[in-house]
C-alpha cells in the first residue's frame, strides 16, 4: 500500500488560499498542495483547520473522517468531510464541506492521487480551481 504524500515530512507551517478552496503544507521536502475538488453542479471549500500545539510536526499517519450526517439548508445539500492528519506534536484536522443538490460530492485532492486517467480538477465547469493566493490560517 502506498504511503500517503505526507506521510514521513515534517511540517513546519500551514497556509490555506485566501477562497477557501486550497491548503498549502510548507514541509522539510517543499511544498504540497491539496485542492479542494467538486462533482459536476456542486462546490467544496475548507471550512476549518485545526492545528497542534506546534511546528516542526513530524507527520505519522493521514485519514478521512466522517464528521456527520448530510444537512439540507435552503434545497441544498450540505456533505461534510474531515481529513486527519497524526502528527507527534498533535492532529490536524481539515473540516471541509460540499454543496450540491444533493447527487454530488466533493474531496480533497492532494498532488499524488488519483491515478484515474479521466481524472479532471475543479469540477465540470471550473467552479472549484482556487486563485491560491495564501493566507495564514486564523484560529
Amino acid at each position: 500500500m502506498k504511503n500517503h504524500i505526507l506521510e514521513g515530512k515534517t511540517i513546519l507551517d500551514i497556509k490555506i488560499a485566501n477562497d477557501k478552496q486550497a491548503i498549502k503544507f510548507i514541509t522539510d521536502q517543499g511544498e504540497i498542495v491539496a485542492k479542494c475538488d467538486a462533482d459536476c453542479c456542486s462546490h467544496t471549500w475548507i471550512e476549518s483547520v485545526e492545528l497542534p500545539c506546534a511546528f516542526p510536526a513530524l507527520v505519522n499517519s493521514i485519514e478521512n473522517l466522517h464528521l456527520r450526517d448530510d444537512e439540507e439548508i435552503d434545497g441544498e445539500t450540505i456533505r461534510f468531510y474531515g481529513c486527519k492528519i497524526s502528527t507527534n506534536k498533535g492532529d490536524i484536522i481539515i473540516d471541509y464541506r460540499n454543496s450540491s443538490n444533493g447527487y454530488y460530492g466533493g474531496s480533497l485532492s492532494w498532488p499524488d492521487e488519483p491515478d484515474e486517467e479521466d481524472y479532471f480538477y475543479g469540477g465540470v465547469f471550473g467552479q472549484n480551481i482556487s486563485s491560491q493566493q495564501w493566507v495564514d490560517i486564523k484560529e
